[in-house]
């Protein structure tokens, strides 16, 4: 296993040891609603034949996405 690698196993360990079974649940959940609505935003902008609410949409989907990734990375810091 790669160094980086393992060191990041280690950092979600203790990250996991700071957070009870339920929190970690809801995280989890959490995750899966923002992966969701990243999919939703992306179905819907294929569909919309409006350029501006298209964008709109492409946008929110984005911020859903940034969302999922901060919250990843700091369980994985």
């Amino acid at each position: 296993m790669p160094m980086q690698q393992q060191q990041q196993n280690t950092n979600m360990t203790a990250n996991r040891n700071m957070l009870s079974e339920k929190e970690l649940l809801y995280l989890k959940d959490f995750l899966s609603w923002e992966l969701l609505a990243v999919k939703k935003c992306k179905d819907a902008a294929d569909r919309c034949a409006d350029p501006e609410i298209r964008r709109m949409i492409e946008q929110t989907g984005q911020a859903h996405m940034s969302r999922y990734d901060a919250i990843l990375s700091e369980l994985q810091a």
